[in-house]
């Protein structure tokens, strides 16, 4: 018998809640000790669904990937589009991307910012941009593929003041693969 393997595929609205609860579960994890305990232990499934059922309308010009595990549950996910960065000469942004701490260090999230790069290649956009919280040791990943620093901001999460940091892909044919 053939083992299941790992699949990437375009999220659909059956996946809201899964999508809302891989939000949940890494944002308790990847953030625990960068922003306070309070306020991830409040985030409430219901508030992530709320969010992914408008994120998945067809309305939204948004692209969400998922990442399936053999069970077939969703494992994690990347979501992105048009740069929000409208002063910047930047075409596409990756707006979340989210593993579960067990598909984490397997190649897993290289795979979904390759799938959503050839995406944005294949409508034309040439650059893209990504924000992360600088403590997040997912800094390192994006450089690896080749993010380069372009700026810092800093953001209220829970209360507290919190660096992020925005790095650029100038052509997104450089994307590690």
């Amino acid at each position: 018998m053939e083992e299941a393997e790992w699949i990437i595929r375009q999220a659909e609205t059956q996946d809201i809640h899964a999508l809302a609860a891989v939000h949940v579960g890494s944002w308790q994890t990847t953030y625990r000790g960068i922003v306070p305990d309070a306020y991830l232990d409040g985030i409430q499934l219901e508030s992530r669904i709320e969010l992914w059922t408008r994120v998945l309308d067809p309305a939204n010009d948004t692209v969400t990937f998922v990442l399936v595990n053999p069970a077939g549950a969703v494992a994690g996910f990347i979501n992105g589009g048009k740069s929000r960065e409208k002063e910047l000469d930047i075409d596409a942004e990756v707006y979340s991307l989210y593993l579960m701490q067990e598909a984490q260090g397997q190649g897993h999230g290289r795979k979904l910012m390759n799938r959503i790069a050839e995406y944005f290649r294949k409508q034309g956009f040439a650059s893209m941009l990504v924000w992360v919280l600088e403590e997040n040791p997912a800094v390192q990943f994006y450089q690896k593929l080749g993010g380069q620093f372009l700026m810092r901001d800093e953001l209220q999460i829970g209360g507290v003041s919190v660096q992020e940091i925005c790095l650029e892909w100038l052509c997104l044919n450089e994307v590690i693969a």
